[in-house]
């Protein structure tokens, strides 16, 4: 079975994380335990093999100390607010 194309914000989200995670000095192993998530899955979304959904993009700027919206683009930075007012909500 052929592999499924790559979405490209995925790869974007991914490669910005992995960027922001170097940046600070932290290994993907670390990244990974902090966020209670395996290695290779925090691996995979770093490749923009795994979509990183809200709620994960939001642990990781907590942990990196970053903006939410130095991780996702504008749209999804509407979503991830009205998502949290939802929750917020309930």
């Amino acid at each position: 079975m052929a592999e499924q194309p790559l979405n490209p914000e995925d790869v974007r989200v991914g490669a910005t994380i992995r960027a922001l995670t170097e940046a600070h000095g932290w290994k993907v192993g670390e990244l990974a335990a902090a966020l209670e998530r395996s290695h290779s899955y925090v691996s995979n979304v770093m490749a923009g093999r795994k979509h990183a959904n809200h709620k994960l993009c939001r642990q990781i700027a907590d942990l990196l100390r970053v903006p939410l919206a130095a991780i996702i683009s504008g749209n999804e930075y509407a979503k991830a607010a009205d998502a949290a007012r939802n929750e917020a909500s309930v």
